[in-house]
């Protein structure tokens, strides 16, 4: 054995926490189609779909390659870039909120899609920041 060995830091697992939440609101937001309010008015947008899914993917086979800066860097990218599609998609969806076109306010679906794809980013944010090896001393 070496003298120096190493263990992964907090970072590698919020990397992996915001791949899973990417996940999860890629899923979600297939699941419910992107349709959101009274109105029912389609926002669903494949690219975000896909890139949400698809940062879960990356981020999990660059930690299993030890890339672990690449992997934060691109969960954060990739989710980040899905929500500029998804708020293309939907911006006349909150126009109509707001205006009071659609009385019922914003719908539970949308705020639930709009919480786990923002956490994702802000926790792939956090960890390209975090420390993902921390080297212990034998």
């Amino acid at each position: 054995m070496s003298a120096n060995s190493t263990k992964k830091g907090w970072g590698v697992y919020t990397t992996l926490v915001a791949a899973v939440l990417s996940l999860a609101a890629g899923i979600y937001l297939k699941v419910i189609n992107g349709t959101f309010g009274a109105t029912q008015r389609v926002c669903y947008s494949a690219a975000a779909t896909w890139l949400l899914i698809g940062a879960f993917v990356v981020a999990v086979a660059l930690v299993a390659l030890k890339k672990y800066g690449l992997a934060s860097a691109l969960v954060t990218a990739m989710s980040g870039c899905s929500i500029l599609f998804f708020v293309h998609k939907c911006y006349w969806y909150v126009s109509d909120v707001f205006v009071a076109i659609d009385e019922k306010g914003f719908d539970p679906n949308f705020i639930a899609f709009a919480g786990l794809a923002f956490g994702a980013f802000l926790l792939g944010e956090v960890s390209i920041y975090a420390r993902k090896v921390k080297t212990v001393k034998a």
